[in-house]
């Protein structure tokens, strides 16, 4: 993998003791994310992915398919800001050519925004587990991030035919704070996520249809479920 890190300002006392400050230890923790996913996602590691910041088109994280995340840091590597930002861009680089129908592609970005905070969780729990004084202590900072995050989303009604723009933040963080306890409860649910790149449907309802009957026979009650939210 290639890692690039340009007009980086390294602020050391940003947001807690334990910044990634410098190039090798940002390749390090992107790595070991990137391997804890691609278990997740029952994928082998990335070959040919290029992991750059800043991103020189807009201020944003963004992937570009097949190989190029983007991420948008610069006031100090926060462990915090990588993990959200990088957990999210793997998983449109996981799902790859994306959701095909265009009207349903909030529910991908609703995915990988959940990635983001699932993987923020699972970093707090290797943490509290640590031997390490200064882990246990700094880990409810991760948690907390998260739950900060999601606390502002108002709810809204979902139904088999609910479509909305993409990058509607609100609406997306409501459908992360219902998706949330589905994948604690069934992290192996991951590793159907990238089956949403083959399906075609016109709406939600079948969509999640195609993909139950896709998936394996452990995952379809946690997709159900997912299934029950939208009617």
């Amino acid at each position: 993998m290639n890692f690039e890190l340009k007009e980086f300002t390294n602020i050391s006392n940003c947001y807690h003791s334990f910044n990634v400050i410098n190039e090798e230890h940002f390749e390090a923790y992107c790595e070991y994310l990137i391997k804890e996913m691609s278990y997740y996602f029952n994928k082998t590691l990335p070959k040919g992915l290029s992991i750059l910041n800043p991103n020189p088109l807009k201020d944003l994280p963004q992937y570009f398919y097949p190989n190029t995340i983007y991420l948008h840091i610069g006031d100090g590597l926060r462990e915090s800001q990588v993990t959200y930002q990088l957990a999210h861009e793997m998983c449109h680089y996981f799902i790859s050519t994306g959701i095909k129908n265009e009207n349903l592609t909030y529910f991908e970005e609703s995915l990988c925004e959940l990635s983001s905070h699932f993987f923020l969780r699972n970093k707090t729990t290797y943490y509290l587990n640590s031997r390490f004084r200064n882990l246990v202590e700094y880990a409810p900072v991760l948690t907390d991030y998260s739950s900060d995050a999601l606390a502002s989303a108002t709810e809204f009604e979902l139904s088999f035919s609910t479509s909305y723009d993409r990058y509607d933040r609100n609406n997306n963080k409501h459908i992360v704070k219902l998706l949330l306890p589905i994948f604690e409860k069934t992290p192996s649910l991951w590793s159907e996520v990238p089956k949403l790149a083959d399906i075609e449907a016109s709406t939600i309802g079948k969509l999640l249809a195609l993909w139950k009957s896709k998936a394996t026979a452990e995952h379809k009650k946690a997709i159900q479920e997912i299934q029950n939210i939208f009617k």
